[in-house]
This record gives structure tokens, C-alpha cells and sequence, in this order.
């Protein structure tokens, strides 16, 4: 069973209040407890060889707490909790689920919330500052393990953290798929990325997308934006109507919730979206079936299998785990790959699902190497933006 707790946030502190009838109250509960005891030995003397029941009956939990955003967001939340209820289905753990403020300012004290409760781990992800307030937190709570999803490989101070490891979906391995895919499917040249803001993990998103499209073509052109959050539908959709405008005819949609802004941009004018974190497709097939026919594919990072496999690492006792590091999966160890659903088998062509196979192929075995803004200077990065500008 998951236990949904919301954080008191103003005032961590405070004492619950004196409640009315509290002497009437405690009388009453010594009574049922001198009743209990009489009752307790007159069954205990009956027979001095019955069985009693272990302290440790049935296998001892493991608490667990899982601070993620807001459900329903079509992003790293939903996929991480469908991996949260499979760790308190299939493990030996006691899980509790706290939802995010939309504050960032409030993380702290949500934070700190969950700390207090003594769980033996705790694990979020690192979007809009969260990171920073674990790699405050962890050394003032060494008994807590922690682990944060979509922590950037470039993070600092976590090298001395010995209860802290960050892990992350190799997103540029993902979206050079995605890239591929979309030069292939475009009849212009011309496709677009919407993010919602930019920051490191996004610009490896960025990186991956452009890397795929310069291998399908060393002509490509690649709109790149941000919308401003990742919330604001009307932005995303603005923002991608602005690249169709300029002849994108496939548009990656890397914004959580306000993706849903992007691919309806998308639906409406006639052209191809590819989603991101889940299958967002599935979500209207048999509601919407124009949008989910629009959206040709997603770029799936799987949240849910690396957080079930993080905790059942630690109840294993695992020795490999790189605390005070972050680690990686990509397309060769699941932890990110494309969506081949119904849309993607009738959308694609055959011959480009086959190149899509031999490169997914190659990228696994290490015979095509994605470009990753991990491995970039600032200076090359913004070279590498440059060199597809949409003309």
C-alpha cells in the first residue's frame, strides 16, 4: 500500500494543539488498558505452551519515500510512480508517495518533511533546483539513502557524498533515435525541438536531436526553442506553430505537460510530433485518434524500471552502486529507447523502420556513437546549435 502524504511547509515544527477532554480521554484509555491486562493474563495462564506470535512475523519493510511532481504531468512523475507502485507491489517495502509544491522555494521544507520521517531512502528527481536541496540534506542524514532521477552528469558536490547517487537516461542516445527518425520522415529538411526551459539535461536532449538529424542528413535544419515552462500549453503551442511557420514539418515535443501544446500544434497543422518521457500516443488512441495519429513515436526513458532496480539494488546490499556519482542508462542497459507502437508501424515507412532497427542495433553495440553536451564545451555546443539554423 502507498501512503499519499502532503508536507506541512510553513511550520515544520509546530505542536499539534491541546485537544478539549484530554484528561477524560486518558482516563478512559487506562480503563481499557487495566481491562486488556486482566483479560491478557487469564489467557496466558490457561495454557503456558501456546505459540506466541514472532516480533518479526511475516518480512520486516523497508520504508521507502518517493517525492515526485505533480501526476498527470505525461513526464518523468508519471513514469516514476508507475515504477514507485511496482516497488510497493513486488518488494518488502513500506512506500510513501509526497507530491512536490509548485513552489521550488517549499522543496526545502518538503524535503526536510521526509528526512524526519526516518525512511531508509528517499528518491526524487532533480528538475528546478531539487537536486540542490538533497545534496544539502544527505550529509546531515547519513543513515537516508538518496537517489535523484535526471541528475546531470556536469552536477557538483556530490563526489563526497556517500548516501548520494544521481542517475540519468541517456537522453542524447534517445534523441539522436528521435533526430533520425524525424530528418527521415521530413519532407522539408526542416524539423523543430520545443523544450520548456534550457538547462543542461534539455541541452543534451538538444544535442542528441541534432547529432541523429545531421546523420540522416548532413543538411538538416533543426529549429530549436523553449516555451518558458513546462506547463503552459498555449506557449508550447505558439512556440511550435512559430517553427511550422518557418517549414518544420516534424517537431519534438520535450516539455512534460506542456507538451500536449506542442503536439496539438502539430495535429492541427498537418504535420508529424514526436513525445517524450511516455508513450503519448497511447494517451488518446480512442480519444483523439487525429492527435495520437500525428505522433509518430516517443522518446521513452524508463524511470519507472530504474527506480524499481535502484531500490531493489540497496535491499540486495548491491557493492556496485556509484555513490557519490551519477549513473547512466542508455539504449544498451533499458534505461531509454524508441516507442514502436501501432501508430509508429502504420506512420513509418518500412524501409526507414528497418534503418531504424540497424541503427538502434549499432548504437547498442557501440558502432555509432551519440554526441552528448556532456562531452562539450559551452563554445561547441552553440556551434553545433549554429550549424542547423533554419533558414
Amino acid at each position: 500500500m502507498i501512503t499519499w502524504h502532503t508536507p506541512v511547509i510553513n511550520d515544520r515544527k509546530k505542536e499539534n494543539e491541546t485537544k478539549k477532554g484530554e484528561t477524560k480521554m486518558k482516563k478512559l484509555i487506562c480503563a481499557v488498558l487495566a481491562l486488556l491486562m486482566v483479560f491478557s493474563l487469564a489467557a496466558c495462564g490457561g495454557n503456558n505452551n501456546q505459540p506466541q506470535p514472532s516480533d518479526n512475523q511475516g518480512s520486516e519493510k523497508t520504508k521507502v519515500i518517493y517525492i515526485g511532481g505533480s501526476l498527470g504531468d505525461a513526464g518523468i512523475a508519471d513514469a516514476t510512480y508507475e515504477g514507485f507502485q511496482r516497488i510497493v507491489n513486488e518488494l518488502p517495502v513500506d512506500g510513501t508517495y509526497i507530491e512536490l509544491p509548485t513552489d521550488p522555494s517549499a522543496y526545502k521544507a518538503t524535503l526536510l518533511d521526509a528526512c524526519d520521517q526516518k525512511p531508509a531512502m528517499i528518491f526524487t528527481s532533480a528538475g528546478s533546483g531539487m537536486v540542490d536541496e538533497v545534496i544539502a540534506a544527505a550529509p546531515n542524514y547519513p543513515d537516508i539513502k538518496f537517489m535523484v532521477l535526471d541528475t546531470a552528469l556536469s552536477q557538483a558536490g556530490i563526489s563526497e557524498l556517500s548516501n548520494f547517487v544521481g542517475v540519468l537516461c541517456a537522453q542524447n542516445e534517445v534523441s539522436f533515435l528521435t533526430g533520425y527518425l524525424a530528418m527521415r520522415m521530413s519532407k522539408t529538411g526542416k524539423i523543430g525541438i520545443v523544450v520548456g526551459v534550457e538547462y543542461p539535461t534539455l541541452s543534451d536532449f538538444i544535442t542528441g536531436y541534432i547529432s541523429g538529424a545531421q546523420y540522416a542528413n548532413p543538411d538538416a535544419q533543426v529549429a530549436v526553442s523553449a516555451s518558458g515552462d513546462f506547463v503552459d500549453q498555449a506557449a508550447a503551442k505558439e512556440t511550435a506553430l512559430a517553427q511550422i511557420r518557418q517549414g518544420c514539418d516534424v517537431i519534438y515535443a520535450v516539455g512534460a505537460a506542456s507538451s500536449f501544446g506542442t503536439l496539438e500544434a502539430c495535429k492541427e497543422s498537418g504535420v508529424w510530433g514526436i513525445g517524450c518521457d511516455t508513450d503519448l500516443a497511447a494517451q488518446f488512441i480512442g480519444v483523439d485518434d487525429a492527435q495520437a495519429d500525428c505522433i509518430i513515436t516517443s522518446a521513452y526513458k524508463d524511470w519507472g524500471t530504474v527506480s524499481y532496480n535502484w531500490v531493489k539494488r540497496v535491499l540486495d546490499g548491491a557493492t556496485d552502486i556509484n555513490w557519490g556519482g551519477v549513473e547512466v542508462y542508455g539504449i544498451a542497459n533499458g534505461g531509454c529507447k524508441i516507442i514502436e507502437n501501432s501508430i509508429y508501424e502504420k506512420q513509418v515507412p518500412a524501409d526507414i523502420r528497418a534503418d531504424m532497427d540497424q541503427l538502434v542495433e549499432a548504437v547498442t553495440k557501440g558502432e555509432v556513437t551519440c554526441p552528448s553536451y556532456f562531452d562539450m564545451t559551452e563554445d561547441q555546443y552553440l556551434a553545433l546549435k549554429n550549424s542547423v539554423t533554419v533558414k
